[in-house]
């Protein structure tokens, strides 16, 4: 897992180097900034699903201009709710035991992540006027459009996991990232 989590890193950063090779602007700045938070990640998992998620959001879409691609928008929301979904299970099972509560709150992250996203794009119109979300051109329909898709694939997850939970639990069942390493407490 260790290789993927470089691979990817080193692409991320091979792609930021070719684009300002090509046209510096002040996406860049924000997609460097936005590898900060991976110190605060704790598993190699997690810090994989969120290279893969700001690659595909912040550097290919906002800096290399794939949200002017038709639908590649709409993709990247559909599929972030079903992420956020993901990771409001994952924190939230272990203190929630009603299961309605449960998805009910897990959907309620899910659209707050999506909010937030929208401010965040909103944002780059303001401060870099950089219009990915099309905010002048589209005003309130493509946010509209954006939380109701990313609504869709949080539903869309939630029923996944309401019915094959087991496969959820597993895929996040995480080995310690060092497995070599004993730990101290071990003959205890």
């Amino acid at each position: 897992m260790k290789i993927i989590y470089q691979t990817l890193i080193s692409i991320y950063l091979l792609t930021l180097i070719y684009i300002l090779t090509i046209n510096f602007n002040f996406n860049i700045i924000v997609s460097i900034l936005l590898l900060l938070p991976l110190c605060f990640i704790p598993y190699l998992l997690y810090k994989i699903e969120y290279i893969f998620y700001i690659y595909f959001t912040q550097v290919l879409g906002t800096t290399c201009q794939f949200y002017n691609l038709p639908f590649y928008d709409k993709i990247m929301h559909f599929f972030s709710g079903m992420i956020f979904v993901c990771i409001g299970y994952i924190f939230l099972k272990k203190y929630i035991s009603v299961q309605k509560i449960l998805f009910l709150m897990i959907n309620c992250i899910e659209m707050s992540f999506a909010f937030l996203w929208e401010i965040f794009e909103y944002c780059g119109l303001i401060f870099f006027n950089y219009d990915a979300s099309h905010h002048y051109t589209t005003g309130v329909h493509d946010t509209m459009q954006d939380m109701i898709i990313s609504l869709i694939g949080g539903f869309i997850m939630t029923y996944l996991i309401y019915k094959f939970p087991s496969h959820i639990d597993n895929l996040y069942k995480l080995p310690p990232d060092n497995p070599d390493e004993s730990s101290p407490q071990q003959h205890i």
